[in-house]
């Protein structure tokens, strides 16, 4: 993301001191303010420089605010209302005053005085977020009081995104049940009349777009509805094991949930997956857990899956020892590979059937979650102890072929980076020192790029007024891994407030200079950071009591274990990793979640198809 996606202005703030005098005030509810001190305090109107949201929270939202589930008639339909949250305000909740920690005080004004309420927003996903706060017609005037209030904060909330900064249309996640499904369904709306459909006749499956679920019901007692779309927005953690997942239906009608919320987990021993949502736009109502809910769906896998070729049973091979394990989007063991793309919005399998450790190619057979099979060219490279990159040849064949592998079928290639989870060393970053220059694309502001001397894996990175010194985005990175790869060094990062992953390409001039750009969550080629970069001068020492070395030279760091990115992909017959890469504001889930959802996954497969060579 250029800095001129984050910031969508230059922003001149007046500074104007308020003495706000307040005597004899008890406390009250209902749209008054809450006074807990008696001395005065000097409270500014403005936004305070640091207090700001980053652009991953910054865009258009809705959230439901009447209709079922949220105290109202239960035959109201369900109504939203749009929330902006901008680069420094919420207009409808205030503007940001301070942020403590993961809390932040937005200040806003109520029967003309100015009152202080404590927020947290959490993102769950790019396109999710869930705010924890108290009443919103409860508020401060003085600020210790609101922070007090910070520690009895409760979730109140989902807001969905509606539009990314700017206005531009979202993009929706990889679906988090993916594949082909049948399905036994129930609702549950306290009538004597029962709704289901009680064999597994029903389908569900996300093809050929891994980031859109479709529903068809089967053999039911009913018949609306039976035919349903939905737009996945995200998953988190949930509890006991389960997984919250987030749905958009832009063609709900009658009142209906346009945003829908569930819960789901996966049952490996009995080859099920338990799949349940709430009854209007919220996480909680009428949702218990992932087996009841006002919506239950019982899943098995489809048992039609395309058999394993001949060939592929009697030609296992292996992937090399150092990749072995689990990656961001990957577990690889032994020769198969299962890879969840993100960005492209499909989920695929590769079986290796010849391995060359020397020239680091490989022929896979390759079978996406919608059963679309081809042998392909995979090669692979370790770029650093903890980054792998992976791309795809350009011929897709349905049987095996010799000549897959060779030269004129890898032209044009585009890689996918990919960190290792669990990491045993980490990476230092490749600048050491306090670097400062101007943003080329956005005019009057100042970058500034510095190192921790002490632990020198962590990069800090920060965005302000070249004039007024006012800051507008600061953000930490920790070093995954770096390459030198044609004259540039490419340096493979996780941002610590929104895990996800960034990639840079950079060129040191000299221990006083260098260049840098962003190249997306996939380490993109053919940048030239001195032409297309920003300009950066040495002005200080890294942080820490000791001294600053020199910049890490250009030298990559020998193989041992790992690597990591994430381009978007060139998909042909198998849909797999291709030619358009997305830039540093694809869509990208890295949680715990994600990897703990890749792992179950691969295991049920394990279980299914795959090894049941017989």
């Amino acid at each position: 993301m250029t800095a001129a996606e984050t910031l969508p202005g230059k922003m001149g703030l007046t500074k104007t001191l308020l003495l706000i005098v307040l005597l004899n005030v008890a406390s009250c509810q209902n749209d008054t303010v809450i006074v807990s001190e008696v001395v005065q305090q000097y409270l500014d109107p403005q936004p305070l420089v640091g207090c700001y949201f980053p652009a991953e929270f910054q865009g258009e939202f809705v959230t439901q605010v009447s209709g079922k589930g949220v105290g109202s008639m239960a035959n109201e339909p369900i109504q939203y209302s749009t929330i902006n949250i901008t680069f420094n305000a919420i207009p409808v909740w205030g503007y940001c005053h301070k942020k403590v920690g993961d809390n932040v005080l937005l200040m806003d004004r109520n029967r003309d005085k100015d009152c202080i309420r404590c927020f947290r927003l959490l993102r769950r996903s790019r396109n999710v977020i869930e705010v924890f706060s108290e009443a919103l017609n409860r508020c401060y005037i003085y600020e210790s009081a609101a922070l007090a209030s910070c520690n009895t904060l409760n979730s109140t909330s989902i807001l969905y995104r509606t539009k990314e900064i700017g206005g531009v249309a979202i993009r929706n996640e990889y679906c988090p049940i993916a594949g082909l499904y049948h399905f036994k369904y129930s609702l549950s709306n306290n009538s004597a009349i029962s709704y289901e459909c009680n064999t597994f006749s029903s389908e569900l499956n996300n093809c050929p777009d891994g980031s859109i679920l479709h529903l068809n019901l089967k053999r039911c007692n009913f018949d609306m509805h039976t035919d349903l779309t939905y737009n996945c927005l995200g998953n988190w953690l949930g509890p006991n094991g389960s997984n919250y997942f987030a749905l958009w239906n832009n063609n709900a009608d009658d009142g209906r949930p346009q945003y829908r919320c569930g819960l789901f987990h996966v049952d490996n021993k009995k080859g099920k997956t338990y799949m349940a949502l709430s009854s209007d736009s919220s996480c909680t109502q009428d949702l218990n857990n992932s087996t009841s809910g006002y919506e239950t769906l019982i899943l098995s896998k489809s048992p039609n899956q395309k058999k394993v070729p001949e060939y592929v049973k009697t030609h296992v091979a292996t992937f090399p020892k150092w990749a072995q394990g689990v990656w961001e989007q990957s577990l690889i063991v032994n020769g198969t590979m299962t890879f969840t793309d993100l960005n492209g919005y499909n989920s695929y399998t590769f079986i290796t059937v010849e391995s060359n450790e020397e020239t680091g190619r490989y022929v896979v057979y390759s079978k996406d979650q919608c059963e679309q099979a081809a042998f392909v060219c995979l090669m692979m490279r370790q770029r650093s102890e903890n980054v792998l990159e992976f791309t795809i040849g350009m011929i897709f064949s349905p049987v095996h072929r010799d000549n897959l592998c060779d030269d004129p079928n890898l032209d044009k290639l585009v890689w996918m980076t990919q960190a290792r989870v669990e990491r045993i060393v980490e990476s230092p970053c490749p600048i050491t020192g306090q670097y400062t220059g101007m943003i080329t694309d956005l005019s009057g502001m100042c970058a500034e790029l510095s190192s921790n001397c002490n632990t020198r894996e962590i990069m800090y990175f920060k965005v302000s007024d070249c004039e007024s010194k006012e800051l507008f985005e600061e953000r930490i990175y920790l070093c995954l891994g770096q390459w030198e790869e044609k004259g540039v060094m490419y340096t493979y990062t996780m941002r610590n407030d929104t895990n996800t992953n960034e990639c840079f390409v950079g060129l040191i001039v000299n221990d006083e200079e260098i260049y840098i750009k962003e190249a997306g969550d996939h380490c993109i080629r053919n940048i030239d950071p001195k032409t297309e970069g920003m300009r950066l001068y040495k002005k200080g020492q890294c942080y820490g009591n000791s001294p600053s070395p020199a910049p890490t030279p250009l030298k990559p760091i020998p193989p041992i274990t790992r690597i990591t990115t994430t381009p978007r992909s060139r998909l042909a017959t198998t849909r797999v990793p291709g030619n358009a890469i997305s830039s540093s504001t694809s869509c990208r889930s890295r949680t715990c979640t994600n990897f703990t959802l890749l792992i179950i996954v691969f295991i049920a497969f394990l279980e299914t198809t795959w090894y049941k060579f017989e």
